[in-house]
């Protein structure tokens, strides 16, 4: 897992998907991910049982499959709450099919639906892409924008 910036006190990071067994934080952060292609449910469910066991808080599904992320990381949740009796897992889904990059990106800085123990000061940002698609440079870009006051 790389720093690639910070804005809004907030750090982030890209995650190479491929590698993320022992590279998550382990409290207070939030993932945006990226698909385009079709993915290996098998290894996202993974992703998302690894997600939760490390205290994720809130989930975005981004590009073409963004709302197929979305699905399947509710999907697991339910399979876990209910046939595997896990206690009941607190992490806000989304999905942005529709929206580009920047809008979905900028929308990590500011979300609203957050448990009470939350840790604000040090919430982190973890972006990946599915598809093995390198967007540091890309997300770079948007943090000096966003630094200048652009709004997407």
């Amino acid at each position: 897992m790389n720093l690639i910036g910070k804005y809004f006190d907030r750090q982030i990071f890209w995650l190479n998907y491929d590698q993320f067994d022992d590279q998550l934080p382990d409290k207070d952060w939030i993932c945006l991910a990226i698909a385009n292609n079709q993915f290996d449910t098998d290894q996202f469910d993974k992703f998302v049982r690894t997600s939760i066991s490390r205290n994720i808080l809130e989930f975005k599904g981004h590009g073409q499959l963004g709302e197929k992320l979305h699905d399947h990381f509710d999907e697991t949740i339910s399979i876990m709450e209910m046939m595997e009796r896990h206690n009941a897992i607190e992490v806000m889904t989304t999905w942005h099919n529709e929206e580009t990059l920047a809008k979905t990106f900028w929308q990590c800085f500011f979300v609203t639906c957050l448990p009470e123990a939350t840790d604000f000061e040090n919430i982190k940002i973890i972006c990946t892409d599915l598809d093995g698609v390198n967007r540091c440079d890309e997300l770079k870009k948007y943090i000096n924008k966003f630094e200048s006051g652009w709004l997407p």
